[in-house]
Order: structure tokens, then C-alpha cells, then sequence
């Protein structure tokens, strides 16, 4: 039996904090997304995709008031949207920046050991701490990156394409989808 080592501590820890972390992770919660709207006559809109009709967009601005216009379907050439909230790019990119850079400074501490077991400690958790710090800041900068262009693929039913398109990333889809799971007590 081996003895009890920095090396299982931080294992126990890091997947401790990772279970609690997923059980708090499962709330429901509402993905908003940004909308920049280019219609055919070149006009630009921009707002969060409120709700969707058959024939119409809506947009709504920040604090959630609808845009006075509703933006026609067979007028839109292209809609660019990005997710609003950067949190889960966030934890990711700090995941695995943590997890890397904690696996590298354990490979390099295998080949120069350290004087004692509490440097050993000490030198993997700041490793892992800074991959986490720098993996948060990219996942900053690529979430920034993503997006999504959604154009009419039907041009001869332009007013179905985008409807099929753009209706799951409206609020009203997604207060529609969360109503339907069962409450439990």
C-alpha cells in the first residue's frame, strides 16, 4: 500500500470540487443570445431574440423591453447571433488550463524532485492555479470568437427557413421548453 502522497490529496480535491461544481452546474437557467439583423434593404438591427412568429422577428433591448419595430422574415438576408453569458466557455477553458498545467508541473516534478513533500504540494497547486487563470482568459477570448450566421437556405420559403432556424434560440422557445419538465419536490 502506498502512503498517503500530495499527489492523492489534489486528486481527492480536484475531483471533490468538480462533483459539487457539476451538482450546482444543473439549475435550469435561460441561454440568451445577441442578435445583429441585416434585412435586404440594408438595414441593421440589433437585440437579444426575444420571440419569433411566422411571419416576424422580435427583438428585445438589455433590461428585456421590446424593440418598438418587428423585423418582416422575408425581408432578413442574414442574422448574426452570439451567446450572451460567457460562463460555461469560462469553467471550461479553466478546466482544462488547470488540468494541463497541473499535469505538466506533475511530469516535470517526477523528473527534478523537490526537497520536501509540502514544496511538491505547493509547486502543483500554484502550477495548476495559473493553467486555470490562463485557461479562463482564453476561454474569454475564443467564446468572443464564436458565432453564428443564419441565412435563409429556402429561397423559396425564406419565412420557414429562418423560422426553423432561429426559433430555438429565442427566450419564449426556451421558457416553452422549460415549462414542460416536471416539477419535483
Amino acid at each position: 500500500m502506498k502512503p498517503f502522497t500530495p499527489l492523492y490529496f489534489w486528486l481527492v480535491l480536484l475531483i471533490s470540487s468538480s462533483v459539487s461544481g457539476t451538482l450546482q452546474a444543473q439549475k435550469l437557467t435561460l441561454d440568451v443570445y445577441r442578435a445583429k439583423v441585416v434585412t435586404y434593404t440594408g438595414e441593421r438591427y440589433r437585440g437579444l431574440l426575444e420571440d419569433l412568429t411566422d411571419t416576424e422577428l422580435l427583438l428585445s433591448d438589455q433590461h428585456g423591453h421590446r424593440i418598438d419595430e418587428e423585423i418582416p422574415l422575408r425581408e432578413i438576408r442574414k442574422v448574426v447571433i452570439r451567446r450572451t453569458s460567457k460562463k460555461s466557455a469560462i469553467i471550461t477553458g479553466s478546466i482544462i488550463g488547470g488540468l494541463a498545467a497541473g499535469f505538466a508541473s506533475y511530469k516535470s516534478l517526477q523528473r527534478n524532485q523537490p526537497s520536501s513533500a509540502i514544496n511538491y504540494g505547493i509547486t502543483l497547486t500554484f502550477a495548476a492555479a495559473g493553467g486555470a487563470a490562463a485557461g479562463l482568459v482564453v476561454g474569454s477570448f475564443v467564446n468572443n470568437l464564436s458565432s453564428r450566421s443564419i441565412r435563409p437556405l429556402d429561397l423559396s420559403n425564406p419565412e420557414l427557413s429562418l423560422y426553423r432556424q432561429l426559433e430555438p434560440f429565442t427566450v419564449r422557445y426556451q421558457q416553452d421548453l422549460f415549462n414542460r419538465i416536471p416539477q419535483t419536490r
